[in-house]
């Protein structure tokens, strides 16, 4: 007899769940084209939009975790001991045992020599040598030390907002002190008023200091920028020769705009009409000199726009890119705001 046809495969709990699948993709397919479009008026711009304050203030306790280690500063004078190495000009530290094992290998030959010769062999008190070192067999040692960072505070002392400006700078910078002992950082304060900018406060450590210099700060006049910035390089420059500043960060409290010209504050009272520089002159020139900022180590510009959006020239954005360094825009800048991306440009630097 034929064989018994094979038992019919019963389907139709497979056709159900396919079916099922398909209707749950036609679903997800018909809520994506459900999902309504961002409104354009919602979408802003990462840069030049006014910052709140809690909103700073979260993005830099954010970054204070992730911005690694503080620099180092190398030299042969001061610090921690990390390696040696051959003496470059003068031997300041000797590094004994890199020096012995440099001569260890050497002893037994020079040994024999100085058997021939008395002034080898001794000492000039008498004694007879025990260790025989020349001069390739010295080294010195690399130290290194933890590096502070200097804030330089460029202020704009010109116009009806100054007064605001410098009491945001001031606070900022007396609270960044009260810090200082701890991360070994200096604040300068520079302001640019008139026809020049002054240092009203070199680089220091000292909250006493700070209060004392900055009990009294001129407001009004012209808006010498390109002079600001030129005094804040020198400030820095001179701080990093001191061998205690590894990074500079100049945070620059301006619109951008300048009315006096370099040759106007560097040859004070011998500018002449027909010598002065127009607008677009005076533009270019202070680019040039934010330009000149991208070929110094270790430095960093920081523009703060307190001028509202609406009002803004633009100008403070156009200097921040030429420095190639950040611009915030903080229509109402308080101490605690300053302070805040003053700290948040600091992390980012290191």
């Amino acid at each position: 007899p034929p064989p018994p046809p094979p038992p019919q495969q019963d389907t139709s709990d497979e056709d159900t769940e396919e079916d099922k699948k398909e209707d749950e993709k036609d679903e997800d397919e018909k809520e994506e084209d459900q999902m309504p479009e961002i409104p354009q008026e919602f979408m802003f711009d990462a840069e030049g939009t006014p910052i709140d304050e809690e909103l700073i203030n979260f993005v830099t306790k954010q970054q204070k975790g992730k911005s690694g280690g503080r620099g180092l500063i190398f030299s042969q004078d001061r610090g921690r001991y990390i390696k040696p190495m051959f003496p470059k000009g003068k031997v300041r530290r000797l590094a004994v045992d890199a020096t012995m094992r440099a001569a260890a290998p050497y002893q037994r030959p020079r040994r024999q020599r100085a058997l021939k010769d008395d002034k080898k062999r001794f000492t000039s008190s008498g004694r007879e040598r025990k260790v025989f070192i020349e001069e390739a067999d010295v080294r010195v040692k690399r130290m290194a030390r933890k590096a502070g960072a200097l804030i330089v505070f460029v202020v704009d002392a010109s116009g009806s907002m100054a007064l605001n400006r410098m009491n945001a700078a001031k606070g900022a910078a007396i609270s960044l002190l009260s810090k200082a002992y701890e991360s070994r950082d200096k604040i300068s304060l520079i302001t640019f008023q008139g026809t020049d900018a002054e240092v009203l406060l070199p680089p220091t450590r000292s909250i006493a200091m700070a209060k004392r210099r900055l009990e009294t700060m001129p407001c009004g006049g012209g808006s010498p920028l390109a002079h600001a910035i030129n005094v804040a390089v020198k400030t820095g420059i001179n701080a990093q020769k001191s061998g205690d500043v590894g990074k500079v960060v100049i945070v620059c409290i301006s619109d951008g705009r300048a009315n006096v010209g370099l040759n106007e504050s560097v040859e004070k009272g011998r500018v002449t009409e027909s010598e002065k520089l127009d607008k677009e002159a005076m533009k270019a020139e202070v680019l040039d000199t934010a330009r000149a900022l991208q070929g110094l180590p270790n430095f960093h510009l920081v523009m703060l726009d307190m001028e509202n959006k609406f009002v803004s020239t633009g100008l403070a954005k156009e200097v921040a890119e030429a420095a190639g360094g950040r611009y915030y825009q903080v229509p109402k800048a308080t101490e605690r705001s300053v302070t805040d991306v003053a700290v948040g440009a600091l992390a980012m630097a290191r």
